[in-house]
């Protein structure tokens, strides 16, 4: 039996994994897929920091203000401890490009993004790689020069023998770690770097030393460097992944991948209370006995609720209803740009992070959710999916394991 079983891999459930196993409990991670990160830029947006007007429903609300900071400084020092350094404050914006030419404003973001911040002075020159396609300098360029930044573009030239099939940026990442030398490299691109003050790279520099490698090229080529998240699979984001997967198990969780869990309810408490879930296996149904279940299972692009043709809405472990309305129409605003109802459906939870029904009445008394699951905010729009998944995961595990 375990202490705490935890339903996702995502950013909340590894870091509840890690959070709860610092804490001295035995944690077991089920996971059907391996979450959003590998998708995502990997950086902490917070959107606008809690305050006292928000909606009850809100899950900064239900997290509570007095949990950011601790959350927050926890997440940094666990991904810091594995190799991956993070800079910002909760206070002031880092300002990025995307691969799209769009900006960000984040909070926290890794240590060889945060030079690529907008609000430094200087043109910029934006740079791809030869032979890779996810990744064009000339529209993130075009994107800086409408928003008033004196940016430019270029293609460097491809190190090494050119590539016989389209690489991803993984594919890059395993060149600079194992064969290409930094001051070859340098030798090959410093022709092309013009006059700018400081030089993006698509986010390639490697998968576990990143830091060392971008040191090297900027010394080799005499700029400063940063990286920019590409198309998936995204650097940043495996990197953190990454770094949390091996925090969580050096700290003796388990992991089952690929498998889906279904709520188990102990028949001998009339349906009061949960046993923990059964992992779907492809050797057959894998009892995981819990004391406590944490969902971190996401919205419902990762999963964790379902839309069934009929107009219901519920959560994909232990059934929960998920409020909304049986229109299907009324799910989605009138454009792609506009703002969806969909997006903040989810479950609705008390201040200790339990699933309630309409009422306000805890489902079960140890089932505990966290992050995308959450209904009551527009991630997306308010741009703080990542700090929700932070702070929830911090609340759910205090009130789990208390």
């Amino acid at each position: 039996m375990t202490d705490l079983v935890i339903v996702g891999a995502g950013l909340a459930g590894l870091l509840a994994a890690n959070l709860a196993a610092r804490r001295g409990a035995s944690v077991t991670i089920v996971a059907q897929g391996r979450g959003s990160l590998s998708l995502s830029h990997g950086c902490i947006g917070l959107g606008s920091l809690p305050a006292s007007d928000l909606a009850p429903e809100h899950p900064y609300h239900r997290a509570g203000k007095h949990r950011l900071k601790p959350a927050v400084d926890f997440f940094l020092e666990a991904a810091h401890a594995q190799g991956v350094k993070y800079l910002g404050t909760t206070d002031s914006v880092v300002r990025l490009p995307t691969a799209a030419g769009s900006v960000l404003s984040l909070h926290f973001v890794p240590a060889t993004l945060a030079p690529g911040d907008l609000s430094h002075p200087g043109r910029t020159l934006v740079a791809g790689i030869q032979g890779f396609r996810d990744f064009d300098p000339s529209l993130v360029a075009a994107g800086l020069r409408a928003r008033g930044v004196d940016a430019g573009s270029a293609e460097l030239p491809h190190p090494g023998p050119p590539p016989t099939r389209d690489w991803y940026s993984t594919d890059i990442a395993a060149r600079f770690e194992r064969s290409w030398s930094a001051k070859e490299v340098g030798r090959l691109w410093r022709p092309s770097l013009d006059s700018a003050g400081r030089l993006g790279l698509p986010a390639v520099l490697g998968l576990t030393a990143q830091d060392r490698i971008l040191s090297a090229l900027e010394e080799a080529l005499g700029i400063t460097l940063f990286e920019i998240p590409t198309l998936p699979p995204s650097l940043p984001g495996l990197r953190l992944e990454r770094a949390l997967r091996r925090a969580a198990l050096a700290a003796g969780c388990r992991l089952l991948e690929g498998s889906a869990a279904i709520g188990r309810i102990d028949g001998r408490s009339g349906g009061a209370r949960t046993l923990g879930v059964s992992a779907v296996t492809p050797a057959g149904p894998r009892t995981v006995e819990a004391g406590a279940t944490l969902l971190a299972t996401g919205g419902v692009l990762n999963g964790g609720w379902r839309a069934e043709r009929s107009g219901r809405l519920h959560e994909s472990v232990f059934d929960l209803p998920i409020a909304g309305p049986e229109n299907r129409q009324a799910w989605i605003g009138p454009s792609l740009f506009d703002p969806h109802p969909y997006d903040r459906y989810g479950l609705s939870v008390n201040v200790n992070m339990q699933p309630c029904d309409r009422d306000g009445r805890p489902f079960f008394p140890n089932v505990f959710a966290c992050g995308g699951i959450l209904g009551g905010a527009d991630r997306r729009r308010e741009q703080n999916r990542q700090g929700i998944d932070i702070v929830t995961a911090y609340a759910a595990v205090e009130a789990a394991l208390s």
